[in-house]
């Protein structure tokens, strides 16, 4: 909490602002040092006046970006990139308080919250571009936070220059590991009388989240390169890893001897190509470009993405090099390749694009062990890729252990995870029954339907993923585990998050690698080879041999909408042969179930707009449609055709939690 908000209990907010007007009137207006003013705003005024040269009386900020410079920035700010989702995701819903997020330096990169509240706070200023740094707007929360490194809450006439009085402004630095100082500052806005009590425990919550996932990000960009340097280690091969911004992070023993990077520096030509390939928007993860050096010597780039945020990129010149022809001088897409693989990526069937952009993605967080979250509708094949990112990375010695959250009680779940002591009640045997935690040791456990889990089992994987700690139901000893968490659902988790069905916290520590899934009515024409093989299968398994689909089969296959996904197809198939009295199956033997509807989807859920009214609906309705539309209640409130306060009037009536407003 910051020494602006340590007041006696007995004053409320008149008597807090009184008491800051009091104290500015005598430092600003007649120079006198006031004694009722916290440490912290009275050391900014001094700043303002004694450093900065700050005009209490000014309208306005001293510095405002360019209108290129401000793209600029917001283009090129790695940070920016990995933050803006999450600041998208608190500043939806906010009533009376808008949510702003700073860069390192003091502007303002970019603002959301309340519509109506963005608009007033555009009379003092308070929008995309302007600097608000103590040296540009005087004391307030984002800058003095900035100033002094750590999180303050500047209310009402604390505030240096007069014009920002009405407001209250509450900041909090984000800082990263081995950064001198912030990298960028996140700021709530409100009128001083309807500033919220929480404020700055929220500025100081998605300070943390984004330091969380700014570390995550570079864990991730970290795994990449040192697997990359791995893999060339004796190959000859020269390479060098960038990150988002086209800044030199790292170079291997054979780029600096040659030297064919220049002197640790991006080339002017190669960082345009890097523009035009790797960092390109069109990228994807892993994905591989070819461009030619300056020199003519062929290099390959590959980018580096969190989810969807660029986060580095890794070239590579190969031993050979040298001794090749020139290669086209335009960037373009290396074709794809059929590596090596582990049996259980074997496995995976299906040459769609939408797969292969799957399978690719699961192959890059195989080489880490960070968490990953499988997202998809029952039968896509998600324990299928699970296993594949085990057998693929570097626990592939250890156990794989599966968890099917959903199929155990409430009661149970807890001592399933974590174990317990002997004597407890749960049923340990004798020397106590280790959980499947401690089962997975050296390994990855795979938790399905995760978001089945209750509260207590959300708070033993939140440390199990925070410490890599364990405590068996009934002891106190805290117990080490090493192991790697992949979970799965089939439901919104963003949704859950925001209805309080699923932590926040543990949402933003579990969801660091997500893999979204393909339905598959979205995977082309992987219906038909799919089909093929499961036949086959189905043919060796029963003794049947030659069985064949007819053509009138495949149309009525590819046709299918498949709300059962590939579990679905593989069941018809296993059915069909059973079945059927030829060796060649024709449509009538798959009998597919024929509805009208179509399948529920969980990234695209049917649920039918409502007319515009002003009854209240019922409150499953509600839900429904709030989850239908991912949690967000701007388009809720759309949909519905209402306005957000009504939505959010609604919500309260019938108790549905928004977790949103500050």
């Amino acid at each position: 909490m910051s020494e602006s908000q340590r007041v006696p209990a007995h004053r409320d907010r008149l008597e807090r602002r009184r008491v800051a007007q009091r104290a500015w009137l005598q430092y600003a207006r007649h120079a006198e040092e006031p004694l009722d003013v916290p440490a912290v705003i009275l050391d900014s005024w001094r700043r303002c006046r004694d450093a900065f040269g700050i005009d209490p009386g000014t309208m306005a900020p001293r510095s405002v970006l360019e209108a290129r410079t401000l793209a600029s920035r917001l283009e090129t700010s790695e940070v920016y990139r990995l933050a803006h989702p999450v600041l998208d995701d608190f500043a939806d819903g906010l009533i009376e308080h808008c949510l702003a997020f700073f860069d390192a330096e003091g502007s303002m990169l970019w603002l959301g919250g309340d519509a109506g509240l963005i608009d007033d706070a555009g009379d003092i200023h308070y929008r995309p571009g302007v600097d608000w740094s103590e040296a540009s707007a005087g004391t307030n929360g984002p800058g003095t936070a900035l100033a002094c490194g750590r999180p303050v809450e500047v209310f009402s006439s604390e505030h240096y220059v007069e014009a920002w009085h009405p407001w209250g402004s509450a900041a909090a630095p984000v800082t990263l590991t081995g950064e001198s100082g912030p990298v960028a500052v996140v700021g709530v806005l409100g009128r001083w009388e309807h500033l919220s009590r929480q404020a700055l425990h929220l500025a100081m919550a998605i300070a943390r989240i984004l330091r969380e996932r700014l570390e995550a990000g570079r864990a991730v960009r970290a795994e990449v390169v040192r697997h990359s340097f791995r893999a060339a280690r004796g190959s000859g091969q020269a390479v060098m890893a960038v990150d988002g911004r086209g800044n030199v992070i790292a170079v291997n023993d054979a780029a600096v001897k040659r030297p064919l990077f220049g002197a640790g520096l991006v080339p002017p030509g190669l960082r345009a190509a890097l523009d035009r390939g790797a960092f390109s928007s069109s990228s994807t993860d892993g994905e591989e470009f070819h461009v030619q050096l300056e020199n003519g010597l062929p290099c390959e780039m590959e980018a580096i993405r969190f989810g969807d945020d660029l986060v580095g990129a890794i070239l590579r010149v190969p031993q050979a090099a040298a001794s090749l022809g020139g290669a086209s001088r335009s960037v373009t897409p290396a074709p794809r390749t059929q590596a090596s693989s582990r049996s259980d990526f074997g496995q995976i069937l299906g040459t769609s694009a939408a797969m292969r952009r799957t399978v690719d993605l699961a192959r890059t967080a195989a080489l880490s062990d960070l968490p990953v979250v499988l997202t998809g509708e029952s039968g896509t094949g998600k324990e299928l890729f699970a296993r594949a990112i085990h057998a693929a990375g570097p626990r592939q010695a250890g156990p794989f252990v599966a968890v099917s959250c959903g199929a155990i009680s409430e009661a149970r779940i807890e001592a399933e995870l974590l174990g317990c002591e002997e004597g407890t009640s749960t049923g340990a045997r004798r020397g106590g029954s280790p959980g499947r935690f401690e089962d997975a040791g050296g390994g990855t456990i795979f938790l399905d339907d995760v978001t089945e889990l209750p509260p207590q089992a959300q708070a033993a994987l939140l440390r199990v993923l925070q410490e890599r700690l364990v405590v068996r139901l009934g002891g106190s000893a805290a117990r080490t585990v090493d192991v790697r968490v992949v979970a799965a659902t089939s439901k919104l988790l963003q949704a859950r998050v925001h209805s309080g069905r699923f932590r926040h916290d543990l949402y933003y520590r579990l969801n660091v690698l997500n893999i979204a899934m393909t339905p598959l009515r979205d995977r082309g024409d992987d219906v038909a080879p799919l089909a093929e093989a499961f036949l086959a299968a189905a043919g060796a398994e029963m003794g049947r041999t030659g069985l064949t689909l007819a053509r009138d089969a495949i149309v009525a296959l590819r046709a299918h909408p498949w709300p059962g996904n590939v579990r679905e197809l593989k069941s018809v198939i296993q059915r069909a042969a059973a079945a059927a009295p030829s060796t060649e199956l024709r449509a009538a033997d798959l009998a597919l179930e024929r509805s009208p509807s179509e399948p529920a989807a969980p990234t695209r859920p049917t649920v039918r707009p409502a007319p515009r009214r002003t009854l209240k609906p019922e409150r499953s309705q509600l839900l429904a449609t709030i989850e239908a539309c991912q949690g967000n209640f701007t388009r809720t409130a759309s949909r519905l055709g209402v306005s957000r306060m009504t939505l959010y009037r609604w919500a309260h009536k019938l108790h549905i939690p928004t977790h949103r407003s500050v």
